[in-house]
């Protein structure tokens, strides 16, 4: 019988192909140029002279972590300004007038009793029951304490079965 021989295809096979070569140690590249560091080293003598060590990994999730936050609360402060409104808003239907054809010509009065200026998200419901076919509107920015007067003519839907009617029409303001 022969015996088998130790060649470097057979050796490979019985190191596995992921092993580290016996003869090899650990090495890291400078992220600068790209030249052979020690393990865990990120810039070489050249880069780093004074041989100041890097961030650690505490530090670096720390600072990602903090940004992270910074940004959610700046979001939620930005959303905040940006969908703020004072209120409560009263609403009152002034007037209406049907014009038979199903539409109905309304005059609403809205009124900021907040402490500050804002803009009211309105929207005007048939007989009160809100619908997707629903006039919504955002008034003008109000002051506080002052009213605002709007005229809308509201035309019947093509497709809801429910007509305007001028003494049922009702408006939310929020």
């Amino acid at each position: 019988m022969t015996e088998p021989t130790n060649s470097p295809q057979t050796q490979a096979q019985d190191e596995g192909f992921l092993a580290p070569r016996p003869d090899s140690h650990p090495v890291d590249h400078c992220f600068r140029c790209g030249a052979e560091t020690p393990a865990g080293v990120g810039l070489c003598d050249e880069h780093n002279p004074r041989k100041l060590p890097g961030p650690s990994s505490t530090q670096m999730h720390a600072t990602i972590f903090g940004g992270i936050l910074i940004g959610v609360i700046g979001f939620f402060f930005i959303a905040r300004l940006a969908i703020s409104s004072e209120g409560p808003w009263p609403t009152e239907v002034t007037g209406a007038v049907s014009d038979g054809a199903g539409g109905v010509a309304i005059t609403i009065s809205v009124t900021n009793d907040g402490g500050s200026g804002g803009v009211a998200d309105c929207r005007v419901t048939r007989d009160g029951v809100p619908r997707p076919d629903d006039l919504a509107f955002r008034t003008p920015s109000v002051a506080a304490g002052e009213t605002v007067v709007i005229d809308r003519q509201l035309a019947q839907a093509s497709d809801s079965a429910v007509p305007y009617v001028a003494g049922s029409v009702s408006v939310i303001c929020t």
